[in-house]
């Protein structure tokens, strides 16, 4: 029997065509992939294994239905298939899973570890820029998501075959960096101190100096306010609530804020200071680039060592400022003024996409969203100052110049949709309209936690760090009321396999309210859950001691619940990786490995295995304890989580 590497879509195939062969006489047009797309499940089992709604076949063949109802009813079905039923106007078949087993332990052992992971027929050049989070604080915990993703994004097209490029933009342009080197000028330039990490110590000068310049700036506005001002009422509440701010801060490091306090208030205009250091920056002055470029790397190497912590790598770090030093930025301004769709808009250089926003071809080619009156791209600012957009649409032209690439995934938060479809507009605008086509915002929504407002601004954010370390904290206390104790390394795999799956339970456009109580729940619905069930399939499989005997499997021992069910979902997961990649759900893997490990488990407890009298029946229960643990170990792996052979 030749290896069928698919067993589900396999499947599916067979049932189409026994649909298109049964209805070929008066519907000669109807065509495999036309019934292929209308399968389903039925809600329940007991109606059958695979459902077809044949009313939905009208569309393709204008006959009755009771017509559909008398071919089908006759049907001569093939050895996979053991039953054919109408319910409701529902075709429904069962499946003869002794037959399907077969098709199923092949593709298995044909495959061994790598079962699921099938390469696509075209291998495409992807570039997953991802996380390029501004470096003036570390990783807070909705930059965890997006390093979450954007590893899984990596994960999965490798899996499928294609080149992966990950790619980091360090944002070093931009009034937030300026921010932190202003204030790490008026602290004095000390050497960072060795005990505490660079991003940490920066991250706090950060926030200490906005908090005082707005504070500054909101008394001198209140300063020259009339009495009259109805503003000023509200700018006086402001200010209370950042000079607590600023009293929090201070109990941080007492120094560190008086000093900057001290220094920041003998600034005449800390806003203009900051807008200087701006431009001399973006100019290429030798002095701010040093002096930039040391603080920036500073931070960069906290962040570094988070995202090492989850095991998240990066194959280039692209700096922002080199696209404007080395002239690329310069080069965009350039095809802008040349371009059809260039306009001053208040005084300023832009581009005006109302002709092509409302195309409607062009709207659907570049996924523009719906309900979003997309305003001109401003390209420059007054002071001669490139803007952030029009560097990204440099970066994102670099991208597909220097990689080849064919994909270009921007994961981004979803409060940057605006700034994304004006991206892509611009591109088509300049003539990239194929980049435009190809450029994909990879969209997510917000982690919040109870009880805590974030600010990076004002110091207030939970780090990625401080959560896994808590994590970590949680996983020891659990080992220790159950009476044991755990190594540092699987407290580390544990608490960093709890947060990415927290991550990635979700769909990207929900938002998560992330529960470490959830994350580290060993009874269901968890990476820990998963990586116990695991670690089962491990501690038989090691006892057993020895390869399977393959051709001692009895398959007539299949059609028995509950290893029937555990068949067909062992069955569905090289489906399951490919629906992953087309629709780029992480959830629909989550699911179908929780399915799994319900299933799994609580078979385990009701079946013996390796007790097993009949040796064809052991050898068919250790097959499927042998397919769980590699559907476990691989879709975990493209979740960027680790498994244990023991927890």
């Amino acid at each position: 029997m030749s290896i069928i590497r698919d067993p589900y879509t396999y499947l599916l195939g067979e049932f189409a065509e026994l649909v298109c062969r049964a209805l070929a006489d008066f519907c000669p047009s109807l065509a495999l992939n036309d019934v292929l797309h209308i399968i389903e499940e039925p809600p329940r089992r007991e109606y059958g294994d695979l459902s077809l709604p044949m009313y939905r076949l009208l569309k393709y063949c204008k006959v009755d239905l009771s017509k559909f109802a008398n071919a089908v009813r006759n049907i001569s079905l093939n050895k996979i298939f053991m039953e054919l039923k109408i319910v409701n106007d529902y075709l429904n078949v069962r499946i003869n899973t002794a037959e399907y087993a077969k098709v199923i332990i092949n593709a298995v052992r044909g495959d061994g570890a790598n079962y699921g992971l099938i390469p696509d027929d075209r291998k495409l050049n992807i570039v997953i820029e991802f996380v390029s989070a501004n470096p003036v604080h570390p990783l807070h915990i909705g930059s965890g998501r997006n390093a979450v993703l954007g590893d899984f994004l990596a994960r999965l097209f490798e899996v499928k075959g294609h080149n992966v490029q990950r790619r980091y933009y360090i944002n070093d342009l931009g009034r937030q960096v300026a921010t932190l080197v202003y204030g790490y000028m008026r602290l004095g330039m000390p050497t960072p101190p060795e005990d505490v990490r660079p991003d940490i110590w920066f991250g706090l000068i950060y926030a200490v100096t906005n908090t005082i310049i707005d504070i500054l700036r909101l008394r001198k506005e209140l300063s020259n306010a009339g009495k009259n001002d109805p503003e000023a009422y509200v700018k006086q509440l402001e200010l209370d609530e950042l000079i607590m701010t600023l009293s929090e801060l201070r109990s941080r490091n007492k120094e560190l804020v008086d000093r900057l306090l001290d220094n920041i208030s003998r600034d005449s205009d800390p806003d203009k200071n900051v807008e200087e250091l701006m431009m001399r920056y973006e100019s290429g002055d030798p002095k701010a680039v040093s002096l930039f470029r040391f603080v920036v790397a500073k931070v960069l190497s906290g962040i570094q060592e988070t995202l090492r912590r989850l095991n998240v790598r990066f194959d280039k770090w692209d700096w922002e400022s080199d696209l404007v030093f080395n002239g690329m930025v310069r080069n965009v301004l350039e095809l802008a003024r040349k371009s059809n769709y260039f306009i001053l808009y208040k005084g300023a250089p832009a581009l005006d996409f109302s002709s092509l926003q409302h195309d409607p071809d062009i709207k659907k080619s570049l996924k523009l969203p719906k309900s979003i009156n997309i305003p001109p791209l401003i390209l420059m600012r007054s002071d001669g100052t490139s803007l952030y957009v029009t560097r990204d649409i440099a970066y994102t032209i670099m991208k597909f110049n220097d990689s080849r690439a064919d994909l270009v995934i921007n994961v981004i938060a979803n409060e940057q949709t605006l700034a994304q479809a004006q991206l892509r507009l611009a591109l088509y605008a300049l003539g990239f309209k194929e980049e435009a086509v190809r450029t994909i915002h990879f969209s997510y929504e917000l982690v919040n936690l109870p009880g805590v407002k974030m600010s990076g601004r004002r110091g207030r954010y939970v780090s990625v760090d401080e959560v896994l370390d808590n994590l970590e904290y949680m996983v020891e206390e659990i080992m220790r009321s159950r009476g044991s104790t755990v190594s540092n390394e699987v407290k580390k795999v544990i608490s960093v396999g709890a947060f990415k799956y927290m991550m990635l339970a979700s769909s990207p456009n929900k938002v998560i309210n992330f529960d470490a109580n959830e994350a580290l729940n060993l009874n269901r619905n968890s990476a820990p859950y998963l990586q116990y069930t695991y670690a089962r399939t491990c501690g038989v499989l090691n006892k057993y001691g020895r390869d399977l005997e393959w051709d001692l499997i009895d398959y007539s021992a299949a059609n028995v619940e509950p290893r029937r069910e555990l068949l067909y979902h062992i069955g569905k997961f090289p489906y399951i990786i490919s629906k992953v990649a087309t629709d780029l759900e992480p959830e629909i893997l989550i699911v179908y490995l929780n399915r799994l490990a319900d299933l799994f488990n609580s078979w385990y407890d009701q079946e013996p295995i390796l007790k097993e009298v009949s040796e064809g029946i052991k050898q068919l229960k250790l097959f499927i304890t042998y397919a769980t643990n590699i559907i476990l170990r691989n879709g975990l792996g493209i979740m960027g989580i680790d498994v244990l052979e023991r927890i």
